[in-house]
Order: structure tokens, then sequence, then C-alpha cells
């Protein structure tokens, strides 16, 4: 699914404001670099089959011409039957080397592209392995991580083999052009000549369709999005019960029409210019070949000699073409590894970088900690301050957008705090590399994952090292409550989710039990719960918040909730507005206060009616 908005008509600029994007001087070797470690030997081979290609057009035009003339004269009796033979087997034997020649270059260009398939897919992944969370969250960076993916295999190979091909066609346009040359001066520059207007017709809409693909990407994911809510398993029922499929309809067609606009003035140019430039070549060849009968009216070229000219006519258009065309690709090609090169080129954050944190966290300060996003001038949280000790819970409250998620994503290393220090056990943080200290943590986020793998996948992804460990999962499974899993039909071996053949779908609840049981899976001293009991019943709230309290007895908890009744267990409880910290203290504190905790806290309980609060 592809399209464009109405934005989309706009001339198509850079994310900077510019005209468009350009290669860079070592984009071309960077890629052949590429090519050649994905496979040197399949790279090799094409070359070899490639090149030894090139010179068969000029051989067979030559044995061609050569098989003519005697054929003539044969008419006189001036030839005999054995050496027409010869050279008609050696016209097969060019044939049949010409054959084996395509079949071993097929097969290395095949396995080639696999390779790249393979090497460049790889080298994404481990790129966006390595990128901060900060850089997922962007829009732009992660535009360019579906460019880059788009072309993935397909790029690198179109450069390797075009630039082989100009090799080549070098080798086809010098032999063939000599043959050619023989018939007139003239001859082969108007020949080459009428190649040229289609190659610049295609090389100059090419780039322009080039451009106009890239900066649609956008639009093209928003549309993408679009469909994927009409096509949604998880999403259908709302969907229908609503009944706004005619609006999601409605707005995934304006974008493909925006974007059939655009295709439509492209095509319509490129047909126009394409007929002028067929027209100017069919002139010069009609000239050229006017030439060549004058010679032949005047005795001076043979039937061999015609031939050469009437097969050599479409051998050195298409070369030349190629030549030209190939020229043209490696640029686009070039365009394409442009946008690979520039997601590669993106900032990494190594998350092994810094000493190696080891032992429990027995203590967390925040001091002064601040926090804003890159590229933006508003402060996500300001001058944080606080303290908490192994045994104790802290929560933390607040509307949406105060900023409580931020504050778990800079305990647990996945953002860098902007301004202030995170002290663990007394130590700056920032000494300890982040994969170190995330060890020594676990958590379940609000939107936690619900992973299309086995049950046992799902709990002991927690810690890889672990998947074996079979009574670990168990008892992390009985410690979330999670006894569905006893009656499904593999109970730790089942598929989960509708992804894949024969696969459980659970409902929100059991897939929350199982993000708590991954939670537990892992042995940290540092538990974070971010909305840990939201798609659960009343009873299975209750039966978490009591494994919750054994669980955080000898370890630091975090609590980030909208419900009372679990903020209360807390033994300390941080009021979040606006990114800074208005209120601090006990449940029992807050509540004498009667600030903003307090007026949060007696709404939530009045819809509890007379009977009590939660």
């Amino acid at each position: 699914m592809r399209g464009g908005g109405p934005d989309s008509m706009r001339p198509v600029r850079d994310a900077k404001g510019g005209a468009g994007v350009s290669i860079r001087p070592g984009d071309l070797l960077d890629t052949l670099k590429i090519v050649w470690t994905a496979s040197p030997r399949h790279t090799l081979t094409y070359a070899a089959t490639s090149l030894l290609g090139s010179a068969l057009p000029a051989a067979n035009l030559y044995v061609g011409k050569l098989l003519l003339d005697e054929v003539a004269r044969s008419v006189q009796g001036n030839v005999t039957y054995q050496s027409l033979l010869t050279l008609l087997a050696f016209q097969v034997g060019l044939t049949v080397l010409g054959s084996l020649l395509s079949t071993f270059q097929g097969a290395a260009q095949q396995l080639l592209g696999d390779s790249l398939q393979h090497g460049v897919s790889r080298r994404i992944l481990d790129k966006a392995a390595g990128m901060s969370v900060e850089a997922f969250e962007n829009a732009e960076t992660y535009d360019k991580l579906q460019q880059a993916y788009r072309e993935v295999g397909t790029r690198p190979l179109g450069v390797a083999t075009q630039l082989i091909g100009l090799v080549g066609a070098v080798v086809t346009l010098v032999s063939v052009g000599a043959l050619i040359a023989q018939l007139g001066f003239w001859v082969l520059p108007l020949v080459l000549l009428a190649s040229l207007p289609g190659v610049w017709v295609s090389n100059r809409f090419g780039v322009e369709n080039y451009r106009m693909l890239r900066w649609q990407t956008h639009d093209a994911r928003v549309q993408n999005y679009l469909g994927s809510l009409l096509t949604s398993d998880t999403l259908v029922k709302e969907v229908r019960l609503f009944g706004f499929e005619p609006y999601l309809l409605r707005r995934w067609r304006e974008y493909y029409l925006g974007f059939r606009k655009q295709l439509e003035d492209i095509v319509r140019r490129r047909a126009l210019w394409g007929f002028g430039a067929s027209l100017l070549s069919a002139l010069l060849i009609g000239v050229a070949s006017a030439l060549i009968l004058r010679r032949a009216a005047d005795g001076m070229i043979g039937v061999g000699d015609f031939s050469v000219f009437i097969l050599g006519i479409a051998q050195v258009q298409g070369t030349v073409s190629g030549f030209l065309n190939g020229l043209s690709g490696i640029y686009q090609n070039l365009l394409y590894m442009r946008n690979l090169f520039e997601f590669l080129e993106l900032p990494d954050r190594d998350l092994n970088a810094g000493e190696t944190w080891s032992g429990p966290i027995h203590t967390i300060e925040f001091q002064d900690v601040g926090f804003r996003y890159p590229l933006t001038e508003r402060d996500v949280l300001r001058g944080v301050n606080f303290t908490v000790r192994r045994g104790q819970a802290l929560a933390l409250v607040g509307e949406n957008g105060a900023g409580k998620t931020t504050t778990v994503k800079l305990l647990t290393r996945l953002f860098e705090p902007t301004s202030g220090r995170i002290l663990l056990n007394g130590l700056d943080s920032a000494r300890f590399s982040p994969r170190s200290v995330q060890k020594e943590m676990s958590i379940i986020f609000q939107d936690f994952g619900q992973y299309q793998m086995s049950v046992r996948d799902n709990v002991a992804i927690a810690e890889v090292e672990r998947l074996a460990d079979r009574p670990g999962v168990e008892q992390a499974i009985e410690q979330a409550g999670a006894a569905f899993v006893g009656s499904l039909p593999d109970t730790l071996d089942t598929p989960l989710g509708r992804l894949f053949q024969g696969g459980r779908q659970l409902s929100g609840g059991q897939w929350q039990r199982l993000a708590l049981a991954r939670l537990y899976f892992r042995d940290a001293s540092v538990l974070v719960f971010d909305e840990p009991t939201a798609a659960l019943d009343a009873r299975a709230e209750f039966e978490t918040m009591e494994a919750l309290r054994g669980q955080a007895r000898d370890r630091i908890t975090f609590l980030i909730s909208h419900r009372f009744s679990t903020v209360r267990l807390a033994d300390h409880i941080l009021v979040l507005d606006g990114g800074v910290v208005t209120e601090a203290g006990s449940h029992a504190e807050l509540l004498a206060r009667g600030g903003k905790y307090a007026s949060l806290y007696r709404l939530q309980a009045s819809g509890y009616g007379p009977e009590g609060a939660p």
C-alpha cells in the first residue's frame, strides 16, 4: 500500500529543508565493500562470467559474417561443404559457451543476492539493536529505518552488477564497434547518437521517481497504518462496534489519490518525452542505413558486411543504452544506498560501555535530576530528588504526562539524565555500563510485550541464559498467579497469539500475568511495576498485590499506578506535576496535608460510594 496526502504535492525536499538528497564520494566504494564482504567467491564468479560473455556478441557477429560470405561464394562453387560446417561448428560452440556462462552468471548472482540480503539485514538489525530508546521515539529516525530496510538486498547488488556491466559494455562496444566502423566513418557515430535520447529520458524520470518515493515514506507509513487498523484481529471488535470503517477507508484512499496524482503527472511527461526520443533515434538510424545502402549499391560491401550492420545496430544501441542506463542506475542505486548509510551513521549507544556493575543495588538516589528530549525546548523532568533503600517501596503518582514513565526510563538506564545525577549505592550510575546495571532490574511496563512465542519463551526471555530453566519458569508463573497456564494444551510449550498457526490467544489479564511472571523470573534487586494491575479484575488485583508485598521485602520496589489501592502499599509516595515533584510523603502524611494527592485520592474514592475508598 502506498499513497500521499494533500501535502505530497509540495516540492520534494529533504528533512533539513534542502532540495533533495545526494550521494557522497565514498558511497560507491562502501557499497562495493558490502558486496565483496557478503561473498567474495560469488562476486568473482559473477564478474568473470559477465566479462567473458561481453566478448561473445562481436565473436558471433564476425562468425556470422564469415558464414554468410561463404554461403554467397558457394553459389559460385568456390566453397566446400567442410568449410561451411567448420564455421557452423564455431557458431554453435559460441552459443553453447554463452549458455554456459549465462548459467554460472545467474547462479552466482542469485547466491550473491541472498548473501547480501542476509548481510545487509544483519547490519540494519545490529544497528537497531544498538540505538537508544530515544531514537525509536523519533519519527525522522524511524523513517530512515524504514527506507533502509525497504531496499535491503537489491540496491547493493544492483550497484555491483551494473558496475560490472559497464566494464562489459565497454568490451562489447569496442569489439562490435570495430566491426561496424569498417563499413564507413559516419555509421558508428550515428548509431551511438541514436541511443542517447532514450537514455536521457530514462535517467531524468528515474531520478524524479526516486525523489517522489523517498519523500512519501511518511505518508506511505500512515497509509499502511490505516490499512492495518482495518485488518487487525485485536482491533476488529472496536472498529466494527463504532463503525468507523468508512472513515478509515476514506483516509486510506485519500493518501492513494495523492500519490496517484503525482504518478500520473510523471507517467504523462515521461511518455511524451519518450515518444520524442524515439522519433529522433529512428531518424538517426535512417540516415546511417541510407549511407550503408549507398555503399552496397556501389558494390563496396558484401552480404556478410550488411548483416554486421543490421545485427550490429541492435547490439550497439542495446549496449549503449545499457551502458548509460547503468551509469544512471548506479547513481540511483547509490541514492538508495545513502538511505542505508544515513541510518548506519546514526549515533549508537553502547550498552556495554563503562565499568561493570556487580552485586545487588541497596540504595537509589536521584540528585536534582532533569531530562529533556533532544531537539526540544521543554524539560520533561526538573530537579527531581529522592532516595529509596532496599526493602522500601516508592510510588510515583501524577496525571498523564507528569513525567512518571520518564523517571522509570532514567532509573532503568534506558535514558540518561540531561542534568543531575543518579546514584546507586552512593556511586554515580553513569560510571557503569547500562547493560550491567539493568541486570539488577526487572520491570513490567504498562504497554508490556505480548510475544508471539511459547509460554516458556514469554517468561524466560527476561534472562535468555536460563531458557531451559523449567523450574524457574514454573515458579515465576506461580508467583504471578498465572494458573491458567496449566490448562493450556501444551502448558509451557503452548504457542501464544494469532500471528502463527496453532497459536492460542489470551485475554488482556492473562497476558499481564505472563508479563508479571517475566518480571519475577529475573532475580533482580530492583523491581519496577508500571500499572501492574491495569488489565486485572478485582480478585486478580488483590492476589497480585499480596504477591507484590512478599516480593518487595528484601528489594527496592517502584510503583506507578493510577489505582490508590496499589499506591498506598508504598512506604514513600512522590507526586509529580509537570515534571516537578510537588509533594512527597507516606499515604497518611499526604492525605493529612490535603494537597493534590489527597484531592486525587478523594476523587477516586468517591467512585466507590459511601462504602469506602479503594
